[in-house]
């Protein structure tokens, strides 16, 4: 079980991640997109290497709450 203390911390290293992501990708073709959005996630991954449970790698978290914030921003 995650705290509330940590999922805050995660969304934040997220949404920060997520502005980066999509100023990175504004006008470039989508042929770059995987390679920017992967320097990126990869970036942000290292500074919460301590924060998420062990149950999945720190990337993998990161991923997951970008993706919800996305979906939250849809709303």
């Amino acid at each position: 079980m995650m705290s509330p203390q940590t999922e805050n911390a995660l969304r934040a290293v997220a949404r920060k991640c997520r502005r980066e992501i999509l100023d990175a990708i504004d006008g470039k073709p989508k042929s770059e997109h995987d390679r920017i959005i992967t320097k990126i996630l990869d970036h942000h991954a290292e500074t919460i290497q301590r924060l998420p449970p062990n149950t999945f790698r720190p990337k993998s978290w990161l991923i997951y709450f970008v993706r919800k914030l996305e979906m939250e921003s849809q709303r």
